[in-house]
């Protein structure tokens, strides 16, 4: 039996492996292939480049227009961070620390809002944000995009205050402090580890948004990075390096903020993933 479970745990050892080389290839084809001309990418695409250069990057940075594109995708994306934290940390911590008649049912919409694909909204929001004025805007961008990640925020946050102990919040009020003083100094820096995941989850779902920019954006000038690269790939679409270079600048962003808050984005993940 011993010997089964180990047979079976090696089993579970090589799936991952090849699973983890399936999604590393191409991100690695990528990197590569931003530092290579067309003829070394289509002869040897997953050897090192003879020389290591810039030129793709830096051709597709001027000709791309990436710098207006980082520029709209950061005004979208750190808005839209903000929107969310301040609706699903308050809203998931009374859900989670402060019961009232009817707080599971509230809880059961967040969930059923999780299950709403946006595929199936695209048109009545696209017709709702014309009629208020705000189709081709960032603003109205930021707001779907914002309104979108909310359910999952608020499950996030909830789940995550719930491994706060409720004496912490007992104790604090039994002290004087009031309701949102307790909220502030005591219970949100102990969530800390699921605000983290929150803000690396939202980045990466707005920064790399691609259908609610296509549908709700019409100028150039109001482009993000993901259309910036659609344009880019459109016009572009035989010089594979030049279309790399833009990829991996795209990319740059994710990869940062990923690796700064990697920690805290698993375990805040972990915590939140249950109850």
């Amino acid at each position: 039996m011993q010997q089964q479970s180990r047979y079976l745990q090696e089993l579970l050892w090589i799936l991952l492996i090849i699973a983890l080389l399936i999604v590393i290839a191409p991100i690695f084809w990528v990197i590569l292939g931003s530092f290579k001309t067309n003829t070394e990418i289509f002869g040897s695409p997953f050897s090192l480049p003879k020389s290591w250069n810039f030129d793709n990057m830096a051709s597709a940075w001027v000709l791309g227009n990436f710098k207006m594109y980082f520029m709209n995708s950061t005004v979208i994306t750190v808005l839209g961070m903000l929107i969310v934290l301040l609706v699903a940390c308050p809203a998931g911590y009374v859900l989670a620390q402060i019961p009232f008649r009817g707080s599971k049912w509230m809880f059961y919409l967040f969930l059923f809002g999780m299950a709403i694909p946006v595929q199936a909204i695209i048109i009545p929001l696209f017709y709702q944000l014309k009629s208020i004025g705000l189709i081709n805007t960032l603003t109205g961008v930021t707001l779907v995009s914002a309104g979108l990640a909310v359910p999952f925020s608020v499950f996030l946050i909830r789940n995550t205050f719930k491994d706060v102990p409720p004496e912490m919040r007992e104790a604090a009020l039994i002290d004087g402090a009031e309701e949102w003083t307790t909220f502030f100094c005591v219970m949100l820096p102990m969530a800390k580890p699921g605000i983290v995941a929150l803000m690396v989850f939202t980045f990466m779902q707005i920064w790399n948004d691609f259908l609610l920019p296509l549908v709700l954006l019409i100028d150039n000038s109001k482009f993000t990075v993901a259309l910036g690269l659609h344009s880019l790939n459109v016009e572009n679409s035989t010089n594979y390096g030049l279309v790399f270079g833009g990829t991996l600048i795209s990319m740059v962003p994710s990869i940062i903020v990923y690796l700064l808050f990697q920690r805290q984005f698993i375990s805040g993940m972990a915590a939140g993933s249950g109850k």
